[in-house]
């Protein structure tokens, strides 16, 4: 009798010794995830409430800790579809977070995790804003020679020929002055001819950035004036473009004319990634991002040919294409623009199958309703 309450005796003590160590263990779990170097955040799919966070999360944020526990991040979104979309088990994205008034680029790693039965996001989020501004300007620097020769024949070889074209334009104008038919065409080939125009000014400036101009614009008249503008290449190609425009968007703050580049940049790869017959698609959303912001969103995506994989992380950079009489500045002064507005671009693409340009600029809330 005795040896048996030894034994229960010994066996109880067992069974506290072995709480006593899952509690120093998940104590010491804990104190890895909250002094971690880095940001980590738990995100609810779906919800993109944020279940858990340390205490580098809420000093990127600026926000105290009880106060971000149930915060909504739709930002997340981009790393869910990259993530689903993706065979690996880890996917690395540039997310753009808000701190106060102010934008927040990091540096995300992350993987999906399972928890209670649920597929949850574990993302690792580091500050690259200043890093990324630093790399702007070494690149800018790398470049300024080339773009210098490149400024002097862009001068010459375009705008001299695009002054008589214009010229031209005009007599013509006024010679078929009765005939609206040939008014409205006329009409459109300046309309071109002025956004060359602007577009080779934009590139002549590329090394001294401008800050936009900021007014209040509507995003799908931007995208429809565009689509109109590279019409002529729509029909030569026999591309079908299909429109799923959100109707009611609030006012977009930008410079319309670099917001129209934007679209005209996106569009013309898209046609050019067309070989002869295909189509493309133009969304336009928004996404909530606190009770005064909201994100509007564009995406632009084709069945072209497709970037290849190890083409992907460079598609931005100044002077990279792979068209044989590109020059590489299309999607650089794109992302540049997108940049100066506060919002991002994301880029996703398979080889044979198609790109989607994803972008997202945040925006005053004017309409409670939205």
């Amino acid at each position: 009798m005795t040896s048996r309450s030894t034994y229960q005796r010994r066996k109880t003590a067992d069974r506290h010794d072995n709480v006593d160590v899952l509690r120093k263990q998940v104590t010491w779990y804990k104190s890895f995830f909250d002094n971690a170097a880095d940001a980590v955040f738990l995100i609810q799919t779906k919800t993109w409430a944020v279940l858990d966070a340390n205490a580098r999360a809420s000093a990127l944020l600026g926000v105290e800790h009880v106060d971000l526990i149930g915060r909504t991040l739709p930002q997340f979104k981009s790393v869910f579809n990259l993530l689903s979309s993706s065979a690996a088990p880890h996917a690395l994205a540039e997310v753009n977070l808000h701190r106060d008034e102010e934008s927040v680029f990091v540096e995300v790693s992350a993987r999906f995790v399972e928890h209670d039965g649920q597929r949850l996001i574990l993302a690792i989020a580091r500050d690259v804003s200043d890093r990324r501004s630093l790399t702007e300007t070494l690149m800018q620097a790398d470049k300024m020679m080339a773009l210098g020769q490149l400024s002097a024949t862009v001068a010459h070889e375009i705008r001299n020929p695009l002054a008589a074209v214009n010229l031209n334009l005009q007599m013509l104008q006024r010679k078929l002055e009765a005939d609206d038919k040939a008014q409205h065409y006329i009409s459109i080939a300046m309309r071109g001819v002025e956004r060359i125009m602007n577009i080779v000014s934009t590139t002549l400036d590329f090394a001294k950035p401008q800050a936009p101009r900021i007014e209040e614009i509507d995003i799908n008249d931007v995208l429809t004036d565009s689509l109109e503008l590279i019409s002529d290449i729509l029909f030569r190609k026999i591309i079908a473009v299909h429109l799923d425009l959100e109707h009611q968007l609030p006012k977009l703050k930008a410079d319309m004319n670099q917001m129209q580049q934007v679209f005209i940049n996106l569009l013309t790869n898209s046609c050019d990634a067309i070989n002869a017959k295909g189509e493309i698609s133009i969304h336009t959303g928004s996404e909530q991002l606190n009770g005064e912001t909201v994100a509007i969103v564009i995406s632009i995506s084709d069945n072209g040919c497709g970037i290849l994989a190890e083409d992907l992380p460079r598609i931005f950079e100044p002077f990279f294409t792979r068209k044989a009489e590109g020059t590489g500045l299309g999607l650089a002064i794109t992302h540049r623009i997108i940049q100066q507005h506060g919002g991002s671009i994301d880029v996703k693409s398979a080889r044979g199958k198609g790109t989607v340009f994803s972008i997202r600029i945040p925006t005053p809330l004017h309409n409670p309703q939205v």
